[in-house]
């Protein structure tokens, strides 16, 4: 096995020289210290010795002059990765509030299972955003993994978002009540968005190229207001052509935009714009504020899972890549079950073949 220890007459110290893959490299600290003791030289060759035979040996692991800091490191992580806006945004966020403030100039390649359960205690969010900030600190040493900068990712503690809360919806009628208060030139955006329940960056996306003679394909999505040229799960969409849909097409006004659904200038809706809609529309209508992700795309889960579709029907509908995240909009709470199930009986029970009023 190649590798030796050899003593630095000018420097007075040690260091260590090993063979691997054909290069030449020397080890002058161990655990980021000088090495000044040649039993210190010889332990740190035989775990060099032992990595290289187990296949786990990784040169930059041993040169700590390298920026593997966690705060140097997370902020060149940051700089590098390719991911949408929202997505860099809440890694930031969490990299900027949490994992920078708890590990500090801590290297990267000593972060044990015990720093993390004890990160993970520090974080003082609700369990969701513990999940988040936890998920965004797997996320960056997974990719240290992979760009070989450590030798493994370390154990994580078993990561929850807790107990999810009840997903709040509209019934088909309580759409239309808010769509008869939206000014009308606005209504089509709404209406194509509850037909499919589109997430609100994919209906500002449509463009006529998503759109023929039979079939919506949904392709592109905007992240805040960066058109991307593909939705959040990296998967287009087909729906056909509902005759409610055509009709909404049908009705929409002439303009220069290559996006279908715009704004009285010609230009594509921007979150902002659609919310503000929503929210007046919803105060006039007399119906309790809803944010419009839940009107239009979890209602439409909601609504076909009331109706008994079935489970996998629905997540196609939806484009969920996890069955775990449509049976969420079953989900129900006990008060609204036993309304339903006294509506269910009201205003008429059937009887055999006999109806009878109640």
């Amino acid at each position: 096995m190649g590798g030796s220890v050899y003593f630095h007459k000018p420097a007075k110290r040690w260091y260590v020289q090993v063979y691997w893959q054909g290069k030449r490299y020397k080890i002058w600290r161990y655990n980021g210290d000088p090495i000044w003791h040649e039993k210190t030289a010889q332990k740190l060759l035989n775990k060099a010795r032992a990595e290289i035979d187990e296949g786990t040996f990784q040169p930059k692991t041993y040169f700590p002059d390298s920026p593997l800091s966690i705060d140097r490191y997370a902020s060149q992580w940051l700089r590098v990765i390719d991911v949408k806006p929202n997505t860099l945004k809440d890694y930031r966020y969490s990299v900027n509030n949490f994992i920078t403030p708890f590990f500090k100039d801590k290297d990267i390649r000593n972060i044990r299972y015990n720093d993390i359960v004890e990160f993970h205690k520090w974080v003082p969010r609700c369990e969701k955003g513990k999940y988040n900030v936890a998920s965004c600190l797997r996320t960056m040493l997974r990719w240290a993994w992979r760009n070989e900068d450590i030798t493994k990712v370390p154990p994580f503690p078993k990561l929850s978002q807790g107990e999810l809360p009840e997903i709040e919806y509209l019934s088909i009628e309580q759409q239309n009540l808010v769509l008869s208060q939206i000014p009308e030139w606005h209504r089509p955006v709404f209406m194509l968005g509850m037909e499919y329940g589109l997430r609100i960056g994919e209906l500002r996306a449509i463009k006529w190229d998503c759109i023929n003679d039979e079939e919506l394909i949904i392709k592109r999505a905007f992240a805040e207001n960066e058109l991307m040229e593909s939705t959040k799960t990296k998967r287009s969409r087909v729906f056909g052509l509902t005759p409610y849909v055509r009709q909404i097409i049908k009705s929409l006004p002439m303009t220069s935009s290559t996006f279908v659904l715009v704004r009285e200038d010609g230009k594509p809706y921007t979150n902002k714009n659609l919310n503000s809609l929503w929210t007046e529309a919803c105060k006039n209508a007399g119906i309790k504020k809803i944010k419009l992700y839940n009107a239009i795309r979890h209602s439409l889960g909601c609504q076909l899972l009331d109706q008994g579709f079935e489970f996998d029907k629905v997540q196609t509908v939806l484009g969920h890549t996890r069955p775990e995240m449509t049976k969420r909009y079953a989900k129900r709470s006990n008060e609204s079950i036993t309304n339903m199930l006294i509506q269910r009986r009201s205003p008429v029970v059937v009887l055999g073949n006999v109806s009878q009023e109640i």
